[in-house]
């Protein structure tokens, strides 16, 4: 019973040791500087002068932080091991029972459970009186990850771990997936702030379809090996508003936007620093090919019980012809909404996200990663004829209709002739009467399960002017709508 009594109180001055010289915290602090180091490395605005100083200057920083975690790391061990000791000299026990107790499944068990307890308790107790905490003291960006997470969404942007964790789902899952189907994908594309985000949400809650999610998050292209590997990491948790700000709320199981990064990996020259480039039926890839099936079946198999593949990617819209030549029995889906307030959802969204990377450079570099160029500091106008050839202006309201007319000039001239086209305020006001038509459309297994997703839709308020639009654009964005709308989903 001694030797419990001693090692236990050892526990205690163990925990206590690395909370009193603030172990957390230091340990915080390096995270945060190896988080740095890489965002300084994957800066492309950087020379390479200024980023081997700064990374100079956190590798010193580091170096001291080792020191001082092993300092107190060694103080932490000291302390307990005193107290056994101690006992011992006055010849209550032996340090070989010690030993016995210690390596022992019970106590191993036992301590584990109470130094997690303990740790919780000092912290909570620490936080109440005002205390420095990792929760109180380390800034909560709009960017809901920890420094951790933030190193991590770093390395796997700018290194190559993701082709090559690719590379060894191909091998473990060969056969898998080569007999996995991928009948009619369907790829949700649009300009932003057109409805692609509900459309995938509805289409991802059908059993037959399957898309990448938060879960697959950084290294999306490897959803088989990271995405079970993250299950262990992370509980469902519940669900939050996303960084737009727009009332949707996510969780590690939501659908989202990711395709993108197979398609930067494959087709760097598309990618500039003012835009992005188009993509026409004859750009053909061979190794891009290969892979982005593999990706499609490898997110299929994730989900048991699904049969087809869906995406959301707003640069797909950049892409019409080659999708469908790529995939002749896909569909694409292209919402299509009423012009004026769709402008300013995009320009609400751009003054949002261009102040919240001015505050978080993280929150670009994480836009960035993923391929989402469309608002903020990171925002690159696909180069569609006609549309603004790079971010300059884009506080203007003028921008943004030019981009719009642009781009749905392009969408009218190139979708292919099956392009399912949805109103997206009818179907926002009339979700009953739409639903099945778009269930139809897509030939969906249980179009019953679509139709019965009315509650999902909600009507959004009329926008009858734009202040400071040029009167002709205005006119001119009204007369492609109505021509979109002839295409659109009929009775």
């Amino acid at each position: 019973m001694m030797v419990w009594l001693a090692l236990f109180a050892s526990l205690v001055a163990f925990i206590g040791v690395l909370k009193g010289l603030a172990a957390q915290y230091h340990a915080v602090n390096a995270v945060r500087l190896a988080q740095g180091a890489l965002a300084v490395i994957s800066d492309p605005e950087l020379d390479d002068e200024v980023k081997e100083r700064q990374v100079q200057r956190a590798s010193v920083s580091l170096l001291k932080s080792f020191f001082i975690l092993l300092a107190i790391g060694v103080a932490a061990c000291v302390s307990a091991y005193v107290l056994v000791a101690g006992g011992n000299l006055l010849g209550l026990y032996g340090m070989q029972e010690v030993w016995q107790v210690a390596t022992s499944a019970v106590f191993l068990v036992v301590s584990t459970v109470a130094a997690v307890l303990l740790w919780i308790l000092l912290s909570r107790r620490r936080g109440a009186r005002g205390g420095e905490t990792q929760e109180n003291t380390e800034k909560r960006d709009e960017v809901p990850y920890s420094s951790m997470d933030k190193a991590l969404h770093l390395y796997a942007f700018s290194s190559s771990a993701q082709s090559t964790l690719a590379g060894l789902e191909n091998r473990l899952w060969r056969k898998r997936i080569q007999t996995t189907p991928n009948r009619r994908p369907v790829f949700v594309t649009s300009l932003p702030r057109a409805g692609t985000t509900i459309l995938l949400e509805l289409l991802a809650r059908q059993n037959e379809f399957a898309s990448p999610t938060y879960r697959h998050m950084p290294f999306t292209m490897a959803p088989l090996l990271w995405g079970r590997y993250s299950r262990l990491l992370r509980k469902s948790g519940a669900k939050a508003e996303r960084a737009h700000g727009d009332g949707i709320e996510v969780d590690f199981e939501s659908p989202e936007a990711f395709e993108e990064m197979v398609w930067m990996a494959f087709w760097k020259d598309r990618y500039t620093d003012r835009n992005i480039s188009l993509w026409e039926a004859g750009d053909r890839h061979a190794e891009f090919e290969s892979f982005l099936d593999q990706h499609m079946r490898k997110v299929i198999i994730g989900k048991p019980g699904a049969t087809s593949y869906v995406s959301k990617n707003n640069a797909n819209i950049a892409r019409l012809p080659l999708l469908k030549a790529l995939y002749p029995e896909s569909r694409i889906l292209v919402p299509v909404r009423e012009p004026l307030a769709q402008v300013q959802s995009l320009m609400r969204q751009h003054q949002r996200f261009s102040d919240l990377h001015q505050r978080d450079r993280f929150a670009r570099q994480y836009m960035e990663g993923i391929g989402h160029f469309e608002f903020g500091a990171a925002l690159r106008p696909i180069a569609f004829a006609g549309a603004p050839t790079s971010s300059e202006g884009a506080e203007h309201v003028d921008y943004w209709l030019r981009y719009w007319i642009a781009a749905y000039e392009h969408v009218l001239t190139q979708a292919p002739r099956d392009t399912v086209f949805v109103d997206h305020e009818a179907l926002s006001q009339t979700p009953s009467q739409q639903l099945p038509r778009l269930a139809e459309a897509l030939a969906v297994d249980d179009q019953a399960a679509i139709s019965a997703c009315s509650d999902m839709f909600h009507a959004s308020r009329e926008v009858r002017t734009l202040a400071g639009a040029t009167p002709e654009l205005i006119s001119r964005a009204r007369e492609v709508h109505a021509e979109l709308l002839e295409r659109t989903l009929k009775a």
